[in-house]
């Protein structure tokens, strides 16, 4: 890019800014980021909430980056789309639309959600968790199979906190088992991971500061 190009971009970035909050805007996409390529347990209950807030604004153009923010825009601004064969291309925007705040952060979870099971004694939190892997597998974006090793792993837990006299209030497990996300599915979670990225990229974007014309001269004069 040019200097002037560089400039004009910097002056529309700082008033997009301004306008759209840049700490919530950056903090969401950082978290969004983050949550993708580190430990998701740690960002676990953020993205949700954050995705909701990011997927408010409706776009942003500067530094030749352009992602557009409407939900219903995601799919169309991220590279997968593009590079899916045409009776798939169809399926992600509507995919990306059925998702709730809590199924997004479900479906980035995927693979690394620990022992899932619907408990006896569930909590809020707990149901609203199967509810939402219920309504992933419906759609046809993950699969739930049965997994009589992690019953027993549970089982065997339930167990020793009973022998040891610690709190287990779950109750006992009435259904276990694993997910894993269906091809439908990978392009939803690829397509949102590729939209943070790009956010995030263009929000952390730092063009290079003009040369001082004085400066050069006392460098040519040392």
């Amino acid at each position: 890019m040019t200097h002037q190009a560089i400039r004009v971009s910097l002056i529309l970035w700082q008033r997009l800014l301004k306008s759209l909050n840049a700490a919530v805007f950056t903090g969401v996409l950082c978290v969004g980021l983050y949550a993708l390529v580190t430990n998701f347990a740690e960002a676990r209950g953020a993205i949700g909430k954050a995705f909701v807030k990011l997927t408010q604004i409706q776009s942003f153009e500067g530094f030749n980056v352009k992602a557009a923010f409407a939900v219903d825009q995601i799919a169309e601004s991220t590279p997968i789309y593009h590079s899916l064969p045409a009776e798939m291309r169809g399926m992600l925007p509507d995919d990306i639309l059925s998702l709730r705040a809590n199924w997004v952060e479900r479906i980035l979870y995927v693979g690394d959600q620990g022992k899932l099971c619907d408990f006896a004694s569930a909590t809020q939190k707990m149901n609203e968790d199967y509810a939402a892997d219920r309504h992933l597998a419906a759609d046809g974006l993950i699969t739930m199979k049965d997994s009589r090793e992690v019953k027993a792993q549970v089982l065997e837990d339930m167990r020793l906190a009973k022998a040891r006299n610690d709190a287990w209030p779950n109750g006992e497990p009435r259904f276990c088992y694993v997910t894993e996300l269906t091809e439908r599915g990978r392009n939803v979670k690829t397509a949102l991971a590729q939209f943070l990225r790009a956010g995030f990229a263009a929000a952390t974007a730092t063009p290079a500061a003009p040369r001082d014309p004085k400066m050069k001269v006392a460098r040519m004069a040392q």
